[in-house]
């Protein structure tokens, strides 16, 4: 029996066991509404072990992998929670990725499951001949035509079919040190990272989440961002799970549209990114932003002007993929403009580029490590380097400058230069110009962020090959079939030569101190 969920036992932190729980305790309680249906606690965990029960049947095995290619739908949820309750490990992918960049968790992992929503199949037909022989099992949500899909995988077969509805109870002694989830997190010096997550690892984000907020059962989290990031999913989902809150999951955020869905879903809680006050800032009053029941939303820095306009908390904190939460502070203590102090459960200090401690009220690296086992990531997958490099000297590095004040609390004052964030989205520039490099008529590429207020936008800079006739709208147009529409250029530069440093590395930083030249190409 589970007597405090935010202070829940490392060996308890497991999705089953917790839903069970729920189910029995908070029956007909609504969990979750998704795609205007409710879902109470004991029909999602009825439907968990239908679905689990169909995949053990296909032969899926604990602590084996199945790739997620889903929107923001019932299925999500369920594909999840039926892996977690199985202990097979869920890889949730952008659904907007094609080409190579799909293909990277489907190399790493070596996936021979796969879930699909009906409208992104098309994506299948751009990955290579050896990742779809190697899918046993493709399951479609949605309607599908076999005839019309790639050959490859050994079998096809419908989302609904594979539910079995009766039978036996489930039960498996799953492991709170057991990967969960597999998160794509990208960065600058390497293709995007497959962060392993574990089970208490995952709660412990999740238990960060409701204290921050102070979430409780009477509370209906709103939330408009991917599932198939740590933000709506252990940040949402699971803190819901936790308390017995009410989830509402929507399709897409619209700044134009938001006011009206929280007033008509009843949130009192919101998630929201760095870049989400703004929008919201900018749109035209209207009459549900003074009527809405909203007290809260997650996770944006201070704006006075947005609080007295809206009358809602800005909360924020700290959290990466790889560790979960290492900044917040308890609801509703907060100091203005601060991520929050270090969580209970990390020890973290600021380093120059020695990794030496700075002084209190001085700029330094964050570096942070638990104080408890296995609640930060078990490594990145197939890049031991990447993980031994991010844990160096024993502390796991951020890359994000900050300052401490005497009471504790830290205060963020930039990111790694050469970081791509739009939109909520970490873009990995070396993604980007791996593709960018593969045209013929292209010599030396690099992709930098055009920073602006909380967002990024992106350049291409660009070195063509003597003789070449390239311009920036056919280079446009080439891309538009191989990159996702949000990590296409904004604007295009091209450069008879790019500097380098001793070392023959393009000098990104010098690059982005320049700015942005004249002569940028910006795309219509």
């Amino acid at each position: 029996m589970i007597t405090d969920p935010l202070n829940i036992p490392l060996e308890q932190r497991l999705i089953g066991p917790i839903l069970a729980w729920r189910a029995e305790t908070e029956k007909d309680r609504t969990f979750i509404e998704v795609d205007q249906r409710l879902w109470s606690f004991a029909e999602v965990n009825f439907e968990v072990q239908a679905l689990a029960r169909g995949l053990k049947n296909l032969g899926l095995n604990p602590q084996e992998s199945v790739a997620l290619i889903l929107p923001n739908c019932m299925e999500m949820v369920l594909s999840w929670f039926s892996c977690s309750l199985l202990r097979a490990i869920n890889i949730p992918i952008n659904p907007m990725l094609v080409g190579e960049i799909l293909a990277k968790p489907f190399k790493d992992s070596k996936s021979r499951y796969l879930i699909i929503h009906e409208e992104f199949t098309t994506q299948l037909a751009t990955l290579h001949k050896e990742i779809l022989n190697n899918l046993e099992q493709v399951i479609i949500v949605g309607n599908f035509e076999k005839d019309l899909l790639p050959v490859g995988p050994k079998n096809y077969i419908s989302f609904d079919s594979l539910l079995i509805r009766e039978g036996k109870e489930i039960i498996i002694e799953a492991d709170y040190r057991d990967i969960q989830t597999v998160f794509y997190t990208s960065g600058t010096t390497g293709p995007a990272k497959g962060v392993q997550t574990l089970n208490a690892h995952q709660f412990s984000a999740a238990c960060g989440f409701a204290k921050a907020v102070a979430l409780n059962k009477n509370d209906i989290l709103f939330t408009a961002y991917p599932l198939f990031h740590g933000l709506a999913a252990r940040l949402g989902v699971l803190p819901c799970l936790l308390v017995g809150a009410k989830v509402v999951i929507d399709r897409k955020f619209s700044a134009k549209n938001f006011w009206q869905k929280v007033v008509d879903y009843k949130a009192t809680v919101a998630h929201s990114l760095f870049s989400t006050p703004r929008l919201l800032l900018d749109q035209p009053i209207n009459a549900q932003e003074k009527i809405h029941c909203l007290r809260a939303m997650f996770n944006s820095h201070y704006s006075k002007e947005f609080e007295e306009r809206f009358n809602v908390k800005l909360i924020e904190g700290f959290s990466m993929t790889e560790t979960g939460f290492i900044l917040y502070t308890k609801w509703p203590e907060r100091k203005e403009g601060s991520s929050g102090k270090a969580h209970e459960d990390w020890e973290v200090t600021l380093v120059d580029e020695f990794d030496k401690p700075v002084q209190i009220g001085l700029v330094g690296e964050m570096v942070a490590r638990p104080k408890l086992p296995y609640i930060m990531m078990q490594g990145y997958l197939n890049q031991p380097q990447a993980t031994v490099e991010a844990f160096r000297n024993l502390w796991f590095h951020t890359g994000d400058l900050m300052r401490q004040d005497k009471d504790g609390y830290f205060f963020y004052i930039d990111r790694t230069k050469e970081r791509i964030r739009k939109r909520g989205e970490n873009i990995s520039s070396f993604d980007i110009e791996q593709i960018v490099g593969s045209h013929p008529e292209i010599e030396e590429c690099v992709a930098l962020p055009l920073q602006k207020e909380n967002d990024d936008e992106i350049r291409l800079l660009v070195v063509r090959k003597i003789k070449t006739y390239l311009t920036e709208v056919l280079l446009y147009e080439w891309l538009q079939n191989k990159l996702p529409k949000y990590m296409m250029p904004t604007y295009i530069e091209f450069f008879i030569e790019l500097p380098h440093t001793p070392t023959n590395k393009v000098e990104k930083v010098k690059l982005i101190k320049q700015g942005l030249s004249d002569r940028a190409w910006r795309q219509p």
